[in-house]
C-alpha cells in the first residue's frame, strides 16, 4: 500500500498546512499467507466444532476451502482470515445448537419412556404450539418448552400418586379395623374366585 501526501496550500487553517493521506489502491488485498497464530486459531475452531460431533475435521476443512476458493490452508491469505474465522464461528454456533437440541430430545424421550398417556399429551401440545410433533423439527427454545411441559405433567402425576399413597396410609391409621376387614374379605373372595 502506497501513501501519498499532498500539500494543500489553498486550505490553510491558522497558518498550518493540511496534509491528505490517501491510499493509491483502496481495494488492495493482503496476499501474505496466514501467520502461525491465525493458522492455530483456525485449527482450534475446527477441533471445537468437531468435538460436538456430526461433522469431521476433514469435512469442515473442505467446506472452508470451497467457501474461500482455495485448495489448502497454505493458499489462505491474511485478507481471507476474517472470512474463514466468521465461517467457522458460524459452524461452531450451529454445532453447539444441534448438540443442545439432541440433548433436549434425549431428555424428553427419557421422560416419556413407556408412558403412552404422557407421550400423547406431549404430541398434542407440540402440534398445538409448534404445528408439528416431530421433535427433530423443533428448535432449542421449542424443545425446552416441550420438556418443561412434560416435567410439569410428570410432577403433577407424581404428586397425585403421593396423595393417593398418603390417603391410603391415613385411612389405614385412622380406620384400622374397617380397613383390615375390607382387605381380608377382598383377599378371601379373590382366593375363592381365582
Amino acid at each position: 500500500m502506497t501513501l501519498g501526501i499532498e500539500d494543500n496550500t489553498a486550505e490553510q487553517i491558522a497558518g498550518r498546512d493540511i496534509y491528505n493521506i490517501t491510499s493509491n489502491n483502496e481495494n488492495e488485498l493482503d496476499t501474505r499467507p496466514l501467520v502461525p497464530a491465525q493458522r492455530k486459531s483456525l485449527h482450534n475452531l475446527i477441533s471445537d466444532i468437531e468435538s460436538y460431533g456430526g461433522v469431521t475435521a476433514r469435512e469442515l476443512w473442505l467446506k472452508l476451502h470451497a467457501t474461500l476458493g482455495v485448495c489448502s490452508i497454505n493458499e489462505i491469505t491474511v485478507s481471507q482470515f476474517s472470512i474463514a474465522e466468521k465461517f467457522l464461528t458460524d459452524e461452531f454456533e450451529t454445532a453447539k445448537e444441534n448438540a443442545s437440541c439432541k440433548m433436549l430430545i434425549h431428555l424428553i424421550l427419557c421422560e416419556i419412556n413407556d408412558r403412552e398417556e404422557l407421550k400423547d399429551k406431549m404430541n398434542h401440545y407440540s402440534k398445538r404450539q409448534f404445528y408439528t410433533s416431530d421433535l427433530k423439527k423443533l428448535n432449542k427454545m421449542q424443545l425446552q418448552n416441550v420438556l418443561n411441559y412434560i416435567e410439569e405433567l410428570s410432577n403433577l402425576e407424581n404428586l397425585n400418586n403421593q396423595n393417593f399413597y398418603n390417603q391410603a396410609i391415613t385411612l389405614f391409621k385412622t380406620q384400622t379395623k374397617p380397613t383390615l376387614i375390607i382387605f381380608t374379605v377382598g383377599f378371601i373372595l379373590g382366593a375363592i374366585i381365582f
